[in-house]
C-alpha cells in the first residue's frame, strides 16, 4: 500500500455495546459471524457474515432475529411463532422450537447474509416465504433427522467409520 491510499479503519463493537446505541436511538447495522449450525444451510458457521439492524418494525412469522436467551448468550434463529407479545424461534437446522420468550429479548433483525461475496436477502416478501415453508416441513424434517441418528447409530455398530 503507498502513503496516498486511504487506511480503511475497521472498529469492532460488542453485542452489548451495539444494543445500548441501539437504546439510545443510533441505528447502524453490525455485520456478525455466527457461531453455531442451527441456521445451516442458509447461513454456515464463521463463514456466512450476517448484517443485523435494530427492529424498527413489528416481527413477523419467518423473519430471521438475533435474540438474548440467556442473559449473555446470542442467538439468530426464524420467527416461528408470535402470540401476545411472545416470540418463539426455531433454527433451520432444528428440530425443536426455542421455549417462548418476550419480545423484548429480541435485538434485532437479519437484512441479508454473505455468501462468497454474494448478498442473500433476508428481509425479503420471498425469504419470508420460503421460512414459512420450511417451517412447515418441520414434521418431515424431523423424520429425516431420526433416520439418519438411526442409520448412522446402525453404521456405527457394524464398524462403519465416516
Amino acid at each position: 500500500m503507498n502513503k496516498d491510499s486511504p487506511v480503511v479503519e475497521r472498529r469492532q463493537m460488542s453485542i452489548a455495546q451495539w444494543r445500548a446505541l441501539a437504546d439510545d436511538g443510533v441505528m447502524i447495522p453490525m455485520r456478525i459471524p455466527l457461531e453455531g449450525d442451527s441456521m445451516r444451510p442458509l447461513i454456515r458457521r464463521g463463514r456466512d457474515p450476517v448484517t443485523i439492524v435494530p427492529l424498527s418494525r413489528p416481527l413477523r412469522r419467518g423473519d430471521v432475529v438475533l435474540f438474548e436467551c440467556p442473559p449473555g448468550r446470542y442467538v439468530v434463529h426464524r420467527v416461528y411463532r408470535l402470540r401476545d407479545g411472545y416470540v418463539q424461534t426455531l433454527g433451520d437446522n432444528s428440530w425443536n422450537p426455542d421455549p417462548w420468550i418476550p419480545g423484548k429479548q429480541v435485538l434485532g433483525q437479519a437484512l441479508q447474509a454473505e455468501r462468497n461475496g454474494h448478498r442473500i436477502p433476508l428481509d425479503s416478501p420471498a425469504a419470508r416465504a420460503f421460512g414459512r415453508l420450511w417451517m412447515a416441513l418441520l414434521p418431515l424434517r424431523r423424520v429425516y433427522f431420526k433416520l439418519r441418528h438411526w442409520c448412522g447409530a446402525a453404521l456405527r455398530k457394524m464398524g462403519w467409520r465416516r
